[in-house]
């Protein structure tokens, strides 16, 4: 008999249309689960949510690069599209509870770094060195501020995630940052979302 990985493929959220009123059934009877339960009790269904749908992870929609600017960025509706491309998951890899869920720690090369991480969105013949230019980490509040990837690695779970790295010191996230902007470029192919680090907060503490 085949082991039953800890989580779930993350592209399968996608696949799962019809189970979307048992999820959100689920999330309304057990909000924040994550602060209530230890992580040794969290089930299956549990690190699925966490790694596909909470304040650390975020179902994308890519879109063809030049056809309009990031959408949605003035709190607006989506623009139409032409085309739309494939969807996938942008996860917060660094922070606690995300790690506590994976049970496995980051390569060394992160370190000093946050880490986001893409899954589901085909890198194609794009090179590492042009994927990591393209990709883009900003702060809003307070202090603006806005930073490139430093470092970006392949990681090989259930699925391929594409993880970048940020350095800490160049991307100062506080209480005070009301949203974090996060927009990379595979290729033809642009994805975005963004962040609140208020909903953020495992035991109390800012989890990034």
């Amino acid at each position: 008999m085949r082991h039953t990985p800890a989580i779930l493929n993350r592209r399968q959220i996608f696949l799962l249309a019809g189970a979307g009123g048992r999820l959100a059934a689920y999330q309304a009877a057990v909000p924040d689960f994550w602060n209530s339960k230890p992580p040794a009790e969290w089930s299956i269904a549990d690190k699925y949510r966490l790694a596909n749908h909470s304040p650390w992870a975020n179902p994308v929609q890519s879109w063809p690069r030049g056809s309009f600017n990031r959408p949605g960025a003035k709190g607006g509706p989506w623009p139409s599209s032409p085309e739309w491309g494939p969807k996938g998951v942008i996860t917060w890899e660094s922070a606690r509870p995300i790690r506590e869920a994976l049970k496995t720690p980051l390569p060394r090369v992160f370190a000093n770094c946050y880490v986001l991480g893409v899954d589901g969105i085909p890198l194609g013949n794009v090179p590492f060195l042009d994927l990591r230019r393209s990709t883009v980490l900003r702060g809003k509040g307070k202090t603006k501020w806005t930073v490139k990837a430093s470092v970006v690695r392949q990681l090989v779970r259930n699925s391929v995630v594409y993880a970048f790295g940020f350095p800490r010191a160049s991307a100062p996230i506080d209480a005070d940052t009301g949203e974090i902007d996060f927009a990379a470029q595979f290729g033809r192919w642009m994805v975005q979302t963004r962040f609140r680090p208020k909903d953020m907060l495992y035991h109390g503490e800012l989890a990034v």
